[in-house]
């Protein structure tokens, strides 16, 4: 797999995981989290390079709605599986 892939999509969860987003928007980011999973279970660089897409439109779909629709942090199973799976794909990382 493609380091700097996985480091790019660890980096985005990391990101969106920090903030406030929509309800829409943290069951998509929940989907991503799965497909990240199963993408790097199966050393599968095409669909880790699609979740880094998702990623990507949720991270932009944040700027277009910021204000427009009400913001929430996310639930604690969202964060702690967005926690594990930076873990998962930095390991060695503090």
């Amino acid at each position: 797999m493609d380091q700097e892939l996985v480091r790019d999509v660890a980096e985005k969860v990391r990101w969106i995981v920090g903030g406030k987003r929509t309800p829409n928007t943290w069951q998509r980011f929940s989907d991503a989290l799965t497909a990240a999973r199963a993408a790097h279970d199966a050393d599968d660089t095409v669909a880790m390079g699609q979740v880094l897409y998702e990623l990507e439109l949720l991270s932009r779909r944040v700027g277009e709605k910021l204000g427009q629709e009400p913001a929430e942090e996310p639930e604690p199973k969202v964060r702690d599986r967005a926690n594990e799976l930076v873990h998962t794909l930095l390991p060695d990382d503090e």
